[in-house]
C-alpha cells in the first residue's frame, strides 16, 4: 500500500535521512542548493508512505526562485528537487508517480515556468527540455546537459525567439507570484 500525502513538519528527519542516502553529505554544496532558500512550496512538497507503518519512502519539494532577464524583468519560477527514494524501493514507480502528482498540481496552481538539475531521460517524459538554449543560467557550475526547463510550448517558443541571459537567482519576494506570472510569461 502507498499514500502519497503533502509532507509535514514531522516528516522532516525521515526526508534528511533519505537524502544523505540518496546524494550524500556532499550535497549541500551543489549549485542548485543555493536557490533552496527559505522554506520549500508546501503544497507541491509530497511524500509517499508505504507499508502498514506509514514509513516514508520518498519525498520531493519544490522552491521558488527568480529567473531575472537581461532587463529589469523578475518571473517566478519553481525549481523542483530535491526527489529521493528509499534504495529499498527504487524501481517501484515512487519518484514517478510523485514527479507526475506535483507537477500536475504546480500546473493548477499556475506555475508556469519549472527549472530541475537531473537525468534528462528522467525528467522528459513530463515536458522537460534542456534549458541552455533558452538562456536560462544557474549562479554557479552544473552539468548544462542535466539543466533542464519545462514550459508550455508557447511560451518556450516565445523565449526561443528573443535570445537572452535568463539568470536563475533565489527567491526574492519581487516577483508578483503566480498570479501575475501568467502575463509575465505571455510577455516573455
Amino acid at each position: 500500500m502507498i499514500v502519497i500525502e503533502k509532507e509535514t513538519a514531522a516528516d522532516a528527519a525521515a526526508i534528511e535521512s533519505l537524502l544523505d542516502i540518496g546524494f550524500g553529505g556532499g550535497r549541500l554544496s551543489k549549485t542548485v542548493y543555493t536557490l533552496r532558500q527559505g522554506p520549500s512550496v508546501p503544497s507541491l512538497s509530497l511524500v509517499a508512505r508505504t507499508g502498514f507503518d506509514a514509513k516514508l519512502g520518498a519525498s520531493i519539494r519544490f522552491w521558488r526562485c527568480d529567473v531575472k532577464s537581461d532587463g529589469d524583468e523578475i518571473l517566478p519560477a519553481l525549481v523542483l528537487g530535491p526527489l529521493v527514494v528509499d534504495p529499498s524501493l527504487q524501481g517501484k514507480g515512487l519518484g514517478r508517480t510523485l514527479v507526475a502528482r506535483a507537477l500536475e498540481e504546480a500546473d493548477q496552481e499556475g506555475w508556469g515556468l519549472c527549472l530541475v538539475v537531473g537525468e534528462a531521460s528522467y525528467y522528459s517524459p513530463y515536458g522537460f527540455v534542456l534549458a541552455e538554449p533558452y538562456g536560462f543560467e544557474l549562479p554557479g557550475p552544473v552539468d548544462q546537459p542535466r539543466f533542464q526547463v519545462r514550459a508550455a510550448p508557447d511560451l518556450l517558443q516565445g523565449l526561443a525567439e528573443e535570445p537572452m541571459v535568463r539568470k536563475v537567482l533565489p527567491w526574492s519576494g519581487k516577483a508578483s507570484g503566480v498570479e501575475g506570472a501568467k502575463d509575465a510569461f505571455r510577455a516573455a
